[in-house]
This record gives structure tokens, sequence and C-alpha cells, in this order.
């Protein structure tokens, strides 16, 4: 979905992103409503070793889960025995962990502790399409030069992005990152971004671009919140850092031509 945002004849921002809401899950204990879905869900003082590691490198089979209740929202062709359950309503958070569990077990769980490799995620996607007939197929991006494009065409026909944050692989650079914001409207309608996260090697999702005069935003969803990451940062740390283009990169989803088409 394509929006312009307009004050006093001035444009603010063009904004392309999902046409629905995006997942909602309502928190045991604040009963706040998340913005997707949230590894720490799996934090307790009771944890098994299992979901320690769920709530540590749990990020990507999030994000998997999402995509696939997502999907089933927007329409039922896209509605597996998986999802049915839980789609089209705000979930309780003890209902999203046992459908986690569900599309944790599918995947494989998480065998390294590192997470699940994006490779791993391209695969099941693609057995998952062939197996409904969806017609559809995703590859991993492996260069940095259509990114943003592919991103914003996906977005474009109502399907949200699985992203990477890179991993760093060289000792010099472990401490290297991105930073996540928030933003607060100013009385003249623009924005303001504050910074209220920094992470590495991480997983999020993708619901929307937002253009603005100066700066582009990456509209994400991470540990069930809605935050911004700019996109000219994220372009700059996968291009400067070690295999940073393929290990941070896109779950690039297309329909399949049917034959006869261009």
């Amino acid at each position: 979905m394509y929006t312009v945002r307009q004050k006093r004849g001035k444009e603010l921002e063009k904004r392309t992103g999902i046409s629905r809401e995006y997942i909602r899950i309502r928190r045991d204990k604040s009963e706040i409503i998340t913005f997707g879905g949230d590894q720490s869900f799996f934090d307790s003082e009771s944890a098994s070793k299992k979901d320690r590691r769920k709530k540590e490198s749990g990020c990507g089979i999030i994000a998997f889960s999402d995509l696939l209740l997502y999907l089933g929202n927007r329409d039922c062709a896209y509605r597996i025995p998986e999802t049915e359950p839980y789609l089209n309503h705000v979930l309780q958070q003890k209902e999203y962990q046992g459908y986690y569990n569900t599309v944790y077990r599918f995947l494989g769980g998480l065998p390294f502790k590192g997470g699940i490799s994006s490779f791993r995620l391209m695969v099941m996607f693609n057995r998952l399409s062939l197996r409904q007939r969806w017609g559809m197929r995703a590859i991993w991006g492996f260069s940095g030069k259509k990114l943003f494009d592919r991103t914003k065409r996906m977005l474009s026909e109502d399907i949200p992005v699985i992203l990477c944050i890179p991993m760093m692989l060289l000792k010099k650079d472990k401490r290297d990152g991105i930073r996540l914001y928030e933003r607060t409207e100013e009385k003249d309608g623009s924005f303001h971004y504050h910074e209220k996260a920094f992470t590495r090697a991480h997983y999020v999702m993708v619901t929307g671009i937002v253009e603005e005069e100066k700066d582009s935003y990456y509209e994400i969803s991470s540990w069930g919140k809605k935050y911004y990451m700019n996109c000219t940062e994220y372009d700059i740390l996968i291009k400067t850092h070690f295999l940073g283009t393929i290990l941070g990169n896109i779950l690039y989803i297309r329909q399949r031509k049917r034959k006869g088409t261009e």
C-alpha cells in the first residue's frame, strides 16, 4: 500500500507498506498489545535450556512465524493447518508461544546457538509453498544493490519482508551494529527519530518504508515493538563488513510467473 502524508500542502513523507494491521499479541503480565512476535516470551526464571535458546536466538523463527500469520490473515488462499487456529484475532501470549512451537518444529528447531540460517528459511518457505501450491518462490539476496527496491516491491504486494542485520565475523567488528529508532511527531507534522536500541545478528520484519525529504527508514517489528531503521545506515553496515551483503539481506519472495505471461 502506498500513501503520501501532507500538511498544509507540504509533502512530509511517502510510505510503502503492508495494508493490514500487523500481528498482535497480548502480553501476559502487562497486557500490552505487541507489534509482532517477541522471542522474550520464552524468558522466565524456570525456562528450560531449549526455551532459553528460543529467547536468545529465536528471532528468525519469530519472523517466519509472523510472515505465515500475516499471509493467512490477508488471504484465505494462504491459510494452512498450522496457522488456522491463530488467524484474525489478538493472540494471547501463551497462544502465540504454542503457535511458535509448531513453526519451530516445522523448521527443525534451533540446533545451533547462532540461530536459524537464512538458507534454511528460504528452503523451508519454498517447501511450504510447494506443499500448499502457492506458486511463490523465495530466494535469499546476496547483493545489496537490489535490496531496497526488492523490499519496496514486496511491500507494495502486501508481503512483509524478513530482513537480517548481519553478525560481525571479524574480531575488529564485534562491537559494530545498527541503531533502531522510535519516532515522535513534532508540531509542524515532521518526525523526530531517537535511538532506542542497538543490535547485530538479528532478524527483523519490515512492515513499511518511510521516505522523507532527507532520509528513508525501514519500519520494522522487533521484540514485539515498532522501530525504525535508517536505510542508509543499514546499507553502509552491510557493505562495509565482511560478508555483510550475504549475512545481511532479505528473504525475497515473488509469485512465480505463469506460462504464457511475460
